[in-house]
């Protein structure tokens, strides 16, 4: 019995690394915007109007998304 507690508690600690991973990948790709929406529910709570210009997500652009190799590593330091 001990032998299956200590393998069902490796299988879960494995599980929340990848869920935690697998979270800071989307916190990273989403994060302006997430932090865009959170700022406009929060100024509309207020009763303020928000500043359209300061309150955008930044575009996305081919740059963003074309494979990288080493390369143009020094072109990508953008």
């Amino acid at each position: 019995m001990n032998k299956n507690l200590g393998q069902s508690m490796i299988e879960y600690i494995i599980l929340v690394a990848i869920v935690a991973v697998a979270s800071l990948g989307i916190v990273k790709i989403l994060g302006n915007t997430i932090h865009v929406k959170l700022s406009q529910i929060t100024l509309a709570l207020q009763g303020k109007k928000s500043q359209a210009r300061s309150l955008r997500p930044h575009e996305v652009q081919p740059k963003h998304y074309e494979p990288k190799s080493l390369e143009d590593f020094y072109e990508s330091e953008d």
